[in-house]
């Protein structure tokens, strides 16, 4: 019996889990790729500053230092572009997404239904459903 329970905390467990790993969906997968392009930058910058030291010490000829800084900086380009694109575009209709729907409800349209109109409270002028009895914010009844 001990084991069957062992089990059910298992899978429940798993199934609490299992969105976490969800890569495509979720803000975490956004904010991973955007950490992770941060962290390739990050890097690029290092290798230019330690090919830089590396020049400066003597240890590369002007021409290597030259074709090597030139590659490093089109890839810091590269990766800054790709990191400013999956921030504003990616991020902004995210963002913009959320905006339109916070709030809302699927509503189901009926047919021959009558436009409702809001009922303002005339103790704090709080706007409310035409079918509110009471104000939402001062408690007051509606007339």
């Amino acid at each position: 019996m001990s084991y069957l329970a062992y089990l059910t905390g298992l899978a429940f467990l798993v199934w609490i889990v299992m969105p976490l790993f969800k890569k495509d969906s979720t803000w975490v997968s956004l904010h991973m790729e955007v950490e992770e392009l941060a962290e390739r930058k990050q890097r690029v910058y290092g290798n230019i500053a330690d090919l830089e030291f590396d020049f400066a010490m003597g240890r590369l000829s002007e021409k290597d230092f030259k074709t090597i800084r030139t590659s490093f900086l089109s890839e810091a380009g590269r990766v800054m572009e790709k990191l400013e694109n999956q921030k504003s575009s990616k991020l902004m209709d995210r963002i913009q997404n959320d905006i339109e729907h916070l709030g809302k409800k699927k509503k189901k349209k009926k047919k021959g239904s009558k436009i409702q109109t809001a009922v303002f409270c005339t103790e704090c002028g709080t706007e409310n459903l035409a079918k509110a009895k009471f104000c939402m914010k001062c408690g007051k009844g509606l007339s």
